[in-house]
């Protein structure tokens, strides 16, 4: 192919994916298309010739981004210029910033499983969310740790021992030298672990939940083993793993058996171009014959496969050099799935924003909604959504036709990205909706940014080839803790869009008080 027919196919590919012939897009189409069909182009190939030019430290780091146009690395660059020319003030945020998460990933490491949690919810929160809102939530989080901490549990250990120690290693410490004191207590728990333990390796799965069942209480209660009943219990449960591990052993040998069978009916065909060594099959079949045929379950698999060692033997010549010649196709097959797992990749992370307005794509959405829900769930972490339709769109494309709507839709998520604050996530929900979810926000802060949204895109000067189009946006809202689940609240601000539609479109609902 040469570049005059991938200029053509660019051209093609944006009239009829109806996105506007720009230079950025034609650049970013062109050099697409020519590495779909392996074709070197220069002017392609710019940002990885500036990359190189870099020193040995930066490259890795930008290796971390999916950097692909000279955009995008010089807002990299300028990002790196204002890291290095930070001034002390800053270089000490960073510093205590560090030290905050070093502090909480030695939080991880202790034996407090509600402390654990916070740290990592913390940590999560920190790298993705740093901001003073950020900071100000996680401090008032751990407050409330501080204040709610109750270490009474530890009194439950001093019906058993006189625990003194302020250190969970001394505590333990203390507690086992305190067990060692009780020889009946102690007798009881090692001979619980043993039946456990006895219990446990089984190789039919039927008894796996009365078997679990059992030792759990054992190992909570060892104290049960001098009950008749018990003891009854676990004979009978003994008995009857023993019965259904020998039909289990029974129905895998029959099933070994019927393999053997029709692997020794088509192994002859093999053998024509076998490559093994007579050696190596001498050896098998001695190996074979070393069988215990007292285990009369595996006789007869037995007498099977010193069958077919002995068919390997006298029929073995040159199946290895036939493997030896697929491997080659195998090795390239490898290496075509490594570079389409690569693209799958890279093709996933792409995923995560719309192609057209550059905000997050409805997957990307659904998975920022589940981390909020998370987040309200575990911590009560506020959270509000807006729902954002476009009014009379459908008209807009008729009249203007879907370049004018593409052009509008581009615009609408360049405004999204200026107004929202960082912690904020939009998204593009489906055609001509978008989707806004504010983390630690009330319905009233929720109600201020659709109305600031709302202004703007009414005031907004939407141009296509010299006409003005008008262009308005209906609004839906809902908070999360005035609604039972987060389905419940993404159906409530969609009830709201339709209200604020049905009201005479361009106004948000609920309305402001």
């Amino acid at each position: 192919m040469t570049v005059n027919q991938i200029i053509k196919e660019t051209i093609t590919t944006l009239n009829k994916q109806r996105i506007a012939i720009t230079p950025e897009n034609y650049y970013e189409m062109f050099c697409t298309i020519a590495k779909e069909r392996r074709i070197v182009v220069g002017d392609c190939q710019r940002v990885q010739k500036f990359i190189g030019k870099l020193n040995a430290s930066v490259q890795s780091d930008i290796a971390k981004y999916n950097i692909e146009t000279v955009d995008q690395l010089l807002t990299y660059l300028v990002s790196a210029l204002n890291r290095a020319t930070m001034g002390e003030s800053g270089k000490k945020n960073m510093l205590l910033v560090t030290l905050v998460k070093r502090l909480l990933q030695s939080i991880t490491l202790l034996h407090d499983k509600q402390a654990t949690e916070l740290a990592n919810a913390s940590l999560e929160r920190i790298e993705y969310l740093a901001d003073l809102n950020t900071f100000e939530l996680i401090k008032e989080k751990w407050f409330d740790f501080l204040s709610s901490y109750d270490d009474a549990y530890l009194n439950r250990l001093r019906a058993f021992c006189d625990v003194k120690s302020n250190d969970l290693e001394g505590i333990i410490n203390e507690v086992i030298a305190c067990l060692h004191e009780h020889d009946t207590a102690r007798e009881l728990k090692g001979i619980a672990s043993i039946v456990v333990a006895s219990l446990t390796p089984s190789i039919a799965s039927a008894m796996d939940d009365e078997l679990a069942g059992l030792g759990y209480e054992l190992r909570n209660s060892p104290t049960i083993l001098t009950s008749a009943h018990v003891q009854e219990e676990i004979r009978t449960m003994v008995k009857r793993r023993i019965e259904l591990d020998r039909a289990e052993m029974k129905s895998r040998a029959q099933a070994l058996d019927a393999l053997l069978e029709e692997v020794s009916q088509k192994i002859l065909v093999l053998m024509d171009k076998s490559h093994l060594s007579r050696d190596k099959i001498k050896l098998i079949k001695k190996e074979l014959s070393g069988f215990d045929h007292n285990r009369h379950d595996f006789a007869a698999v037995q007498e099977k496969l010193i069958k077919i060692a002995s068919s390997l033997e006298v029929e073995s010549e040159s199946l290895g050099e036939k493997m030896k010649q697929e491997s080659e196709v195998v090795k390239a097959l490898q290496q075509r799935v490594k570079k389409l797992e690569a693209a799958l990749e890279k093709a996933k992370k792409e995923t995560r924003r719309d192609f057209l307005t550059l905000v997050l794509s409805r997957r990307a959405l659904d998975e920022e909604l589940n981390i909020v829900e998370k987040s309200y769930q575990r911590y009560k972490i506020d959270y509000s959504i807006c729902f954002f339709d476009i009014d009379h769109f459908k008209m807009i494309n008729d009249t203007f036709g879907h370049e004018a709507g593409d052009l509008i839709l581009k615009n609408l998520g360049k405004i999204f990205t200026e107004q929202k604050r960082d912690v904020d996530i939009v998204g593009r929900y489906g055609g001509e909706e978008f989707l806004a979810i504010l983390p630690n926000t009330p319905l009233e802060g929720a109600l201020v940014f659709a109305e600031k949204i709302r202004k703007t895109v009414e005031s907004y000067p939407f141009v296509y080839k010299g006409e003005r189009v008008d262009v308005t946006i209906s609004v839906g809202v809902a908070n999360r803790t005035e609604h039972a689940s987060q389905q419940e609240t993404i159906n409530e601000a969609d009830t709201m869009l339709y209200q604020a539609k049905n009201a005479g479109r361009n106004r948000v609902f609920p309305e402001q008080q």
